[in-house]
């Protein structure tokens, strides 16, 4: 039997997996209420069933800003539910690891309160500043706390790009990361040295041949590392080569990342994706990579569940075909055997192609958002579906809305045995039937 994927991590931000929508919040909320709470249980419960090893949440503490100073940073009612969410997971085998940003993401306050700590940019710290690693080795430090019970980091440093004064720029770009994640890191071994440490290269390119020698010093560093654009598995060998020179596990999100949306209802949308998903982390393990940061969907859509369930059974049984994890998910999310699962299973090919084949999008190269992650005309309110809107010409979306029409009747015709299931899909074709309707081309999108 093939040994699974070595770490096995589904991920997102808190509110990403949840059954409601905050329509009127700016992303990304992180409101913790008790319906949240039964969603993260839920979601536990398939990890666990689908072998995943680890939960990573971002904003399990804020969302845009660490406070400055660091006091009051949690209340009593959110450390409960934490700690209620972490017992949870734990009880299923699975560990808990936070979302951490690296001199960027969460020091917008301490900035301000702070300049010393950055060159004047608003959002990074600069790592030449002995005062920017005090305030990132506190946050460590709050972190890893024994009374939140956490199990390890992610940690991303390049998602808001670095500081760029004279001194950083004559670092490359892997080299300006590695100092300050390879400090980071080794300063979680010394306090916690059972935890586990990621590393996600948002905005870090790991592909280019002279960045290896840094990306090395990374690897020692960390456990894993994954590459969120998977360039290096476009040149042959690329991925391969990395892989074997590297000295932690290496991995990606999974090929097809939707992103998802914040302010939606979710049956709103209908964008199957496993198969994609399942092909692409196929394809990884045959490179030597054992990481993967799977990203959270919301189960409350039934085909959000289906794809989530289709890459999942990969990542824990890697000699699955694609089209029998796609079936085992089938069975489980609608109760379908044998031949009606068989006839399931070829429709939702037929639909996940009926997008992707016309789409201008390439799994792996990033994610798909169905709305703006933040809409500039307004950040509390649904945005337009751009996945359509930008990524289908007028043409490619007459024809999708046309298959979807098609598909529709067929699902319409079929006796499920969770009809509840067959409903909400059938909703989620019609709300993005409606959204087709209702779009308007990039130019006259105002």
């Amino acid at each position: 039997m093939t040994e699974p994927f070595t770490y096995r991590v589904t991920c997102g931000w808190l509110r990403d997996l949840a059954s409601e929508p905050t329509p009127h919040d700016p992303w990304p909320c992180i409101r913790w209420d008790d319906r949240l709470l039964e969603d993260q249980i839920r979601f536990l419960d398939v990890q666990a069933e689908l072998g995943m090893t680890c939960n990573l949440a971002w904003g399990l503490f804020v969302d845009r800003a660490w406070p400055a100073p660091l006091v009051n940073v949690t209340t009593k009612e959110r450390e409960e539910r934490l700690r209620a969410f972490v017992d949870a997971a734990h009880a299923r085998g699975l560990k808990v690891l936070a979302g951490v940003g690296i001199y960027s993401w969460g020091f917008d306050a301490i900035i301000r309160e702070h300049p010393e700590v950055s060159a004047g940019n608003p959002h990074v710290m600069c790592p030449f500043r002995e005062a920017a690693w005090e305030w990132q080795r506190r946050i460590l430090d709050f972190l890893m706390e024994p009374r939140f019970g956490l199990d390890g980091i992610s940690m991303q440093s390049a998602d808001q790009g670095r500081c760029v004064c004279d001194r950083c720029r004559g670092l490359s770009p892997a080299e300006h990361h590695a100092r300050i994640l390879v400090r980071s890191a080794e300063h979680v071994r010394a306090g916690r040295p059972e935890w586990i440490v990621g590393q996600a290269s948002w905005g870090l390119r790991v592909d280019e041949p002279g960045e290896l020698p840094h990306l090395r010093a990374i690897s020692e560093a960390v456990d894993y590392m994954v590459e969120v654009r998977e360039r290096s598995a476009e040149a042959e060998g690329r991925r391969r080569e990395i892989v074997a020179r590297l000295a932690c596990a290496f991995g990606s999100v999974g090929g097809v990342f939707v992103e998802p949306p914040q302010h939606w209802e979710r049956l709103r949308w209908f964008v199957p994706c496993g198969l994609l998903s399942a092909q692409a982390l196929a394809r990884l393990y045959a490179d030597g990579g054992r990481a993967c940061e799977y990203f959270y969907r919301p189960f409350a859509n039934p085909v959000e569940e289906v794809s989530w369930r289709t890459g999942a059974r990969v990542l824990s049984a890697p000699e699955t075909p694609p089209d029998t994890a796609l079936g085992e998910a089938l069975a489980a999310v609608y109760g379908v055997t044998g031949a009606d699962r068989d006839l399931l299973g070829d429709w939702f090919a037929r639909a996940e192609a009926a997008y992707f084949r016309r789409a201008r999008f390439t799994p792996g190269h990033g994610p798909l958002s169905l709305e703006p992650l933040v809409w500039a005309e307004n950040p509390a309110a649904p945005g337009p579906p751009i996945y359509l809107r930008d990524r289908l010409d007028v043409e490619g979306r007459t024809a999708y809305a046309r298959d979807l029409e098609g598909l529709k009747r067929e699902l319409a015709a079929m006796a499920l045995p969770n009809d509840g299931a067959k409903r909400k899909t059938l909703a989620a074709i019609d709300g993005t039937l409606a959204d087709i309707a209702g779009v308007k081309a990039p130019d006259t999108a105002r």
